[in-house]
């Protein structure tokens, strides 16, 4: 079977998960779906000559692993964002396009620390927009248009966050 086709049956079934994503609401479900992505994504990318994004997907794996069973701490933010930067500056061509990934990544890492499960979906945002910009690039075109679908579902995730907020408070 070609690696292209492979690619994109991957890339198929983690943007459905991407998209499932964007309506979660609180950071242990979204961490738990996000490393499920995170396993799909990088075949997809491995098989695509996405290396940066396969790299960026493992760090981010891992720091999410980590995340779930203790606390994000500053110097945990550090090793991770820093790890990753070595990483992507080793193992790419350090064109504009490799360090998308580790942006994607930063946005996310940043706000996992945060109790706030907007802070949280605000990063997701704006890892979509980067990777989005990065399948543009690839000409990887069914992600890219998930990744526009679960930009919308993330404004609507941040929407019933808000929403949910609002009642909560006009009970009280």
């Amino acid at each position: 079977m070609n690696l292209v086709l492979i690619g994109r049956i991957f890339s198929l079934l983690a943007c459905i998960l991407m998209v499932i994503i964007g309506y979660l609401k609180h950071k242990k479900t979204i961490l738990w779906a996000q490393n499920l992505q995170f396993v799909l994504f990088s075949i997809s990318y491995a098989c695509l000559g996405g290396i940066a994004a396969v790299v960026g997907n493992m760090v981010s794996l891992l720091r999410n692993l980590i995340c779930l069973k203790w606390n994000l701490t500053l110097p945990l933010q550090i090793f991770f964002i820093g790890f990753q930067g070595v990483f992507t500056f080793i193992t790419t061509q350090n064109r504009w396009i490799d360090w998308l990934p580790f942006v994607a990544a930063t946005c996310i890492t940043l706000s996992l620390r945060s109790k706030k499960d907007i802070i949280i979906k605000l990063g997701c945002i704006g890892s979509i927009l980067c990777f989005g910009t990065y399948d543009f690039f690839l000409k990887n075109w069914i992600v890219f248009g998930f990744d526009c679908f679960s930009l919308v579902t993330s404004l609507i995730g941040i929407y019933r966050i808000k929403s949910d907020k609002k009642e909560a408070e006009e009970t009280f």
